[in-house]
């Protein structure tokens, strides 16, 4: 028969086990519900969409009222998280070149590169807080109570979108929407910019 001292560490190991499920899994399904914003990133108005996914891509699209979307996507990176850039506005002072990138997503992703740092940044904060605050939820589900057990989960759930953020830097490849093109819901690229609304 098991003594006390046998059973304690076994039971630790689950603890700690569930802590770790509950972090991750809080960080995954407040990412999953919250994981979106609207961003100026010039001469741009954009809305991001983060999700869990296995895939790794990253939808670039253009929203209009005309055309409906335009919409492209490409397998980025390798990491366990999807993006969607939307373009829902445009810059009055935006370039002609820019303006023309709206056609090709190759294009459009270069001009994001060059401006999209304070987006991505405010962007990448509202992930780790919305991962911290899942972990506590997940924690306060399997902790009953034990506050340890509730800051073990926070950490777990911010270390673990952290990493995928670390994976997603390391491999993201924007070269990727060289070969794609913009798939239109209705009516023709050449009607956008005008169809979109100014900024």
């Amino acid at each position: 028969m098991d003594s006390g001292e046998d059973r304690r560490p076994r039971k630790a190991f689950v603890w700690m086990l569930l802590t770790i499920v509950a972090g991750v899994g809080g960080a995954t399904g407040a990412i999953a519900i919250g994981g979106s914003g609207t961003y100026d990133m010039p001469p741009f108005r954009a809305e991001l969409r983060a999700w869990p996914a296995t895939s790794g891509k990253t939808e670039i699209a253009v929203r209009a009222p005309v055309i409906g979307r335009a919409r492209a996507e490409a397998g980025t990176h390798n990491a366990p998280i999807d993006f969607r850039v939307t373009i829902v506005g445009v810059s009055g002072s935006a370039t002609a070149s820019e303006l023309a990138a709206l056609r090709n997503p190759r294009d459009l992703m270069t001009v994001l590169a060059r401006n999209d740092s304070a987006a991505v940044r405010a962007f990448a904060i509202k992930l780790g807080v919305l991962a911290l605050g899942g972990g506590i939820v997940g924690g306060v589900v399997v902790s009953f109570g034990r506050w340890r057990r509730i800051v073990g989960a926070a950490v777990i759930g911010l270390i673990a979108v952290a990493l995928v953020g670390v994976a997603v830097k390391a491999t993201y490849n924007a070269d990727a929407f060289a070969k794609t093109h913009f798939v239109v819901d209705r009516g023709s690229l050449d009607i956008l910019p005008s169809s979109l609304p100014t900024l």
